[in-house]
């Protein structure tokens, strides 16, 4: 590794060792309860350090919040295959997109924070207007074969995201536990056969969990299963 390398190398340890003490307060108290002098102690590096890499606090939860949503978006699309019928694409999206929200809630509850905060309205400063391109031709080919109604791509973003979210955060509360039978009673419509299977996540990465919440209790994914579908 060159000194460029190794210089590089350092300050995303850096940042990420900010990012992480940062997620830690945001969850204990919210963004106000930690101010810049509090996040350096926690994150045990002097406050110039945090301030050499972010100006401001304002600027630390934009980068935190961009930093966020690439790495869930990476893991909603590991191994989508767009080879795969849209159902199979879909499968793998929902549960990708729902194992990343159970298996990291300290970023989970900080993306809700932020979408409930006044920061979210300082689009230039976060990648929330943003569509993976493989979204956009998902969302493409479903129009197409009328599937989905031509709305835009971040409407149905916010239309699937709101009630995985919405489930995600009973799930990490304890109010609700989700398993694999449960999952697939949410995104299979009533009276389909179950559409060969996509390989399952790594194990170690999955819960056993269960549902105990009636069948009508359950928030469904609102990716549309039909034409009429929104």
């Amino acid at each position: 590794m060159n000194v460029h390398s190794k210089s590089e190398a350092d300050k995303d340890d850096k940042r990420r060792q900010i990012f992480d003490a940062a997620l830690d307060l945001f969850w204990e108290g919210g963004f106000h309860a930690a101010p810049m002098a509090k996040l350096a102690q926690h994150a045990g590096i002097p406050v110039g350090t945090i301030y050499r890499h972010f100006e401001s606090k304002e600027e630390l939860i934009h980068a935190l919040y961009t930093d966020i949503k690439a790495r869930r978006i990476e893991a909603t699309l590991a191994g989508y295959d767009p080879a795969l019928s849209l159902r199979q694409r879909f499968d793998r999206l929902w549960r990708n997109g729902m194992e990343y929200c159970v298996t990291h809630p300290l970023e989970f509850r900080f993306a809700e924070q932020y979408a409930h905060s006044p920061y979210l309205r300082d689009a230039a400063k976060s990648i929330q207007s943003e569509i993976a391109e493989d979204l956009v031709h998902f969302y493409a080919e479903g129009y197409r074969e009328g599937i989905f109604k031509t709305l835009p791509p971040e409407i149905i973003t916010s239309l699937i995201s709101g009630p995985m979210n919405a489930l995600a955060a009973r799930a990490i509360s304890g109010a609700c536990k989700i398993d694999e039978a449960r999952i697939q009673e949410v995104i299979t419509p009533a009276g389909t056969p179950s559409p060969a299977e996509p390989d399952p996540p790594p194990p170690h990465s999955r819960r056993n969990l269960t549902c105990n919440m009636p069948n009508s209790a359950i928030p469904a994914s609102s990716f549309p299963v039909s034409a009429s579908a929104p």
